[in-house]
């Protein structure tokens, strides 16, 4: 007799409306709510907490620094250089105990960025931190010992990352931040979750300007993004995320098996 697939039991995403006011991201059942919903196991999705031209600007602007600033080698463990903003191309040659295809650019120091970048990246990063230290109580900062920014670009023609698990603490909850327009800059591509309820697939609802909040000890991946096309790597094209990464978690990330 087959084995049941997990998929099979589904579940959908709480879409909750969302904004930002005064310079603080909000949730419309308020932080209370939202962390009850949260910690029992539900997927919550803050819909249209960005400006969509704001996260268009901010991806140009990371398009750009990683233009100008030249690829981390292969080879070298970035925890070698754990202040260094850096970015590299995984291509999936390489193995790894994660296994995933994705142009990944790390904040490290989100304070040492100029221009443009920096002022974007500082400013969105800030609200995601204070809403997820509100809504999690925890008192996280941008540090060595403390959070840094990720950006994921997951390219057309199968951009992925395997499904994975975290500890629940300390972080206690993960924020996706969707910086792609689905239909324009990919079609299929979900960030999925397992959770109490059943499987539950974004794709059809994390926008751009949207937050996913989840628990964070629940299996998550990102289905292949557009399989049926050609990796362009030096195309603006796929699922772009943001996220906050707690340094002392990363290390304990497990592939479920």
């Amino acid at each position: 007799m087959a084995a049941n697939n997990p998929e099979d039991r589904k579940a959908s995403p709480v879409l909750v409306a969302g904004a930002v006011r005064d310079g603080s991201i909000e949730s419309e059942l308020g932080d209370s709510e939202t962390a009850a919903l949260v910690s029992a196991g539900r997927i919550v999705i803050l819909k249209n907490v960005f400006d969509r031209d704001l996260m268009m600007d901010f991806r140009s602007a990371v398009t750009g620094w990683c233009k100008s600033s030249p690829p981390y080698p292969h080879g070298v463990a970035p925890s070698t250089t754990p202040t260094l903003n850096y970015h590299r191309v995984d291509d999936g040659i390489i193995g790894s105990s994660l296994p995933h295809i994705f142009h990944q650019i790390c904040f490290n120091s989100i304070e040492a960025l100029e221009g443009k970048t920096g002022q974007r990246a500082r400013s969105i990063a800030v609200m995601l931190r204070d809403f997820q230290n509100r809504v999690a109580g925890t008192k996280f900062d941008f540090s060595l010992t403390g959070l840094r920014v990720k950006v994921l670009r997951y390219p057309n023609g199968g951009g992925y990352l395997a499904e994975h698990m975290h500890p629940r603490e300390p972080q206690r909850i993960g924020l996706i931040l969707g910086l792609s327009r689905i239909g324009d800059d990919f079609v299929s591509g979900g960030t999925t979750f397992q959770t109490p309820f059943g499987f539950v697939d974004t794709n059809e609802h994390h926008d751009i300007g949207d937050v996913i909040i989840f628990r964070y000890d629940l299996a998550h991946g990102v289905k292949a993004v557009d399989p049926e096309k050609e990796i362009d790597w030096n195309s603006e094209l796929g699922k772009w995320t943001v996220l906050l990464e707690l340094r002392e978690t990363h290390g304990h990330s497990n592939a479920k098996m």
